[in-house]
């Protein structure tokens, strides 16, 4: 049975804290029972494993990592839990589980101009009343802290890129490459190829006539 950790230990461990390949997620997945909706991603650019709640999580960190313009993503982040009650008490909103919960964002990504750009993933657009009240308090953190704030849900999230972006970033370190058709997703995957991964479907069709257009002996 998964066994959730206390904040206490948590804090002690050090979760929630670090950058790129030394970041540890504030929450988990071992955390929870297997749903099947839970995933733990292998980033391709740091080797880190990345901690997804969700289906719809898993989803936008490979769109959002595949973005050059995102160079670190951290999930499960940490709010500081002074702020997030100040903020409940505020709006009289209910803090979730107590006064010493800490509550956490999906995503903080910090783009490569330093900014930092904070996200909720939802299944979709059919969101509860509490639901809705512990948004705002998520909201009005980031607020605070002058950060972006926006929601991304799972059924906005394109299908077929989210496929493309998996199967090609197998092969980002050249070292996973055995054959033609893994070295063409290599070029893909660093980017010496550009494509459109939303329009193309990356099949053993489209592999060949990419290997054909760059003469791949």
């Amino acid at each position: 049975m998964a066994r959730r950790m206390s904040d206490r230990s948590k804090q002690n461990l050090h979760m929630g804290e670090g950058k790129g390949k030394d970041y540890v997620p504030y929450i988990m997945t071992p955390e929870f029972n297997s749903l099947g909706t839970t995933s733990i991603i292998k980033d391709w650019k740091t080797g880190r494993s990345i901690h997804c709640m969700s289906q719809g999580e898993a989803m936008w960190y490979y769109l959002l990592r595949w973005n050059d313009s995102n160079i670190d993503i951290r999930e499960q982040f940490p709010l500081d839990n002074k702020i997030t009650v100040k903020i409940a008490d505020k709006f009289g909103i209910k803090h979730p589980q107590s006064s010493v919960h800490v509550m956490t964002t999906d995503f903080l990504v910090t783009k490569n101009d330093g900014s930092l750009h904070a996200y909720s993933v939802k299944a979709d657009r059919n969101l509860n009343d509490r639901t809705i009240e512990l948004l705002y308090i998520e909201r009005e953190y980031w607020k605070y802290n002058n950060v972006p704030f926006d929601m991304l849900y799972a059924t906005d999230a394109d299908q077929i890129m989210v496929n493309n972006i998996r199967l090609i970033t197998e092969f980002y370190n050249k070292d996973a490459v055995y054959d033609k058709y893994s070295y063409s997703k290599h070029l893909i995957a660093i980017k010496e190829i550009e494509l459109d991964l939303s329009q193309t479907i990356i099949d053993k069709d489209r592999l060949d006539e990419i290997l054909e257009e760059f003469h791949y002996e």
